[in-house]
């Protein structure tokens, strides 16, 4: 079942194509939020120009709008004082918003698309980040953490080039947030040409798979 929020990821992310490295000058700006958290609150947690670089929600139908990041560079920072975490900067970053309050995420945690190793080092501080912050992986989708051991690497390496050219894992805060977090093939791997490049995408919203879980079961 497609997610709102691995819906958002996937459709976003393509426009990554035509990024560059290009860093700006001094501290970057922080775009901070939560999932639930009011819009208003988003503007004052942030350092980010919030207000400019939005689709107002409270100005809509439904309160619904969005939040955009389109170029460099932003740090994201998730700021559940539990579940938290910070991502590397990125030029590419959406937030939606429904009833006033944050409702999906969507971003690539990255300035540029990277070779393999260099992609899985950003992979393993950020999944460090959510083991440390009480994320797990949603096991009835068959979800995993992604095995970042040489072997795993290797296994992980060659899953890149096979049909989906990606691996991604549904992580769970139960009762509160769900995650898509993926790792996929940008260039190359589909028509084996090198240079092969890589993206880190990562989605959030909330836990809905939980519920549906209880729903079923509660329908057997």
């Amino acid at each position: 079942m497609k997610r709102r929020y691995h819906a958002l990821v996937f459709t976003g992310i393509v426009t990554v194509a035509a990024w560059s490295s290009l860093r700006t000058p001094g501290p970057l700006p922080i775009l901070s939020f939560r999932i639930g958290q009011p819009f208003e609150e988003v503007v004052k947690a942030s350092t980010y120009p919030v207000l400019k670089r939005s689709n107002i929600p409270t100005n809509a139908y439904l309160q619904s709008g969005e939040t955009f990041v389109t170029e460099p560079a932003v740090i994201l920072r998730f700021n559940d004082p539990q579940h938290g975490f910070t991502l590397p900067p990125t030029k590419f970053a959406m937030l939606g918003y429904m009833d006033n309050e944050v409702e999906t995420a969507a971003t690539s945690p990255m300035l540029e698309k990277l070779q393999f190793e260099d992609a899985v080092a950003i992979l393993e501080n950020l999944q460090n980040q959510f083991k440390a912050g009480g994320w797990k992986p949603w096991e009835p989708d068959g979800s995993a953490w992604f095995d970042l051991s040489l072997e795993g690497k290797r296994h992980l390496y060659e899953r890149m080039f096979r049909p989906g050219f990606s691996q991604e894992a549904t992580l769970l805060v139960p009762g509160k947030y769900g995650m898509t977090f993926r790792l996929w093939c940008a260039d190359g791997c589909m028509n084996r040409q090198p240079p092969y490049l890589f993206l880190i995408d990562i989605g959030v919203g909330r836990d809905i798979e939980s519920r549906l879980t209880t729903v079923g079961s509660n329908v057997e």
